[in-house]
């Protein structure tokens, strides 16, 4: 029997087989059509190599100044200089380091004789300190916001001989060859102390760019009157500066850049950087500066105001 709806040759596909064949294809685009257009899309993204790398560059410090040195002060700002020291003798040849201790002796406690092994101006900031020379046979006793010169010689010990702990902030400079080992040369071996002292640096620095000729030590202090800002300026020689109360903010402008430093901080500066000293808040500030300088300066100004255009 045959077929008369169906022409002759032509096959019979059914409904599931169409299905199946249109699933298949829809899979196929899904799978191959995104890995197709995957390198253009890489190739979009990635960089051109012939775009040169960005670099960042380091901010210079601007030239040094030209102009003498000369107060950076305002009429805000008082400035007295509390000792200076010429420095007769340099521990070794160098290279140097410019240290601070802090010094910590309960009442009664001793440091056994000694010499020094640099030269510094310690500042008594607590209590008192008694300190013998030995080789000449005299005693002084420092008392609290009192500074005083130990170098290489005389040999000499150390006492607390108040009823309170006292403080003693040491700055001196050193060989670097030390490290952070002590400042002194005890003249014996073993124990170099009796009663409970305390010590060690706090700040220390290389001393890279020294003033030329003879040196000298000058320990100034100064007071700053709320929102008190100095000159921008750099300065003829390195500095340690010590926060005796308030705060202190470090600016340098041609750096982008500040730093705030509170009370018992320490921070340093080469001398070499021209920076803005501040007193940000509407209370007063009390500062500290051991500055190495060349001993011509004097009591004269060690800051100079950087050139203007």
């Amino acid at each position: 029997m045959s077929d008369s709806g169906r022409p002759d040759g032509q096959r019979h596909i059914s409904p599931t087989a169409i299905s199946i064949a249109i699933g298949v294809l829809v899979l196929a685009a899904l799978i191959f059509v995104p890995w197709l257009a995957r390198p253009a899309a890489s190739a979009a993204a990635a960089p051109s190599t012939s775009a040169a790398p960005a670099t960042s560059v380091a901010p210079v410090p601007p030239s040094p100044s030209s102009r003498s040195p000369k107060n950076v002060w305002t009429n805000e700002v008082k400035v007295d200089i509390a000792m200076r020291q010429p420095i007769e003798r340099m521990p070794g040849d160098g290279p140097y380091v410019l240290r601070v201790t802090e010094l910590e002796m309960e009442p009664g406690a001793r440091i056994f004789e000694h010499h020094q092994i640099g030269v510094g101006i310690h500042l008594v900031a607590d209590g008192s300190i008694k300190i013998d020379d030995l080789d000449h046979k005299t005693s002084t006793t420092w008392q609290k916001g009192q500074s005083y010169v130990e170098a290489q010689e005389p040999l000499h010990q150390a006492t607390n001989p108040g009823p309170a702990t006292n403080r003693v902030l040491m700055f001196d400079i050193l060989p670097a060859s030390r490290g952070f080992d002590g400042q002194q040369e005890f003249t014996s071996e073993g124990r170099h102390n009796e009663g409970e002292v305390r010590s060690g640096p706090y700040v220390q620095m290389p001393l890279r760019d020294l003033p030329r000729g003879p040196l000298m030590l000058r320990l100034t202090r100064m007071q700053f009157a709320g929102k008190a800002k100095t000159e921008v300026h750099t300065r003829i020689g390195p500095a340690i500066f010590y926060v005796e109360e308030g705060t202190a903010t470090v600016r340098k402008d041609w750096n982008n850049s500040s730093a705030t430093y509170g009370t018992n901080g320490y921070f340093y500066e080469s001398g070499k950087e021209p920076f803005i000293l501040e007193n940000k808040p509407a209370r007063p500030a009390r500062f500290i500066a051991l500055e190495v300088l060349p001993a011509s300066v004097g009591d004269g100004p060690s800051t100079v105001p950087l050139d203007t255009p």
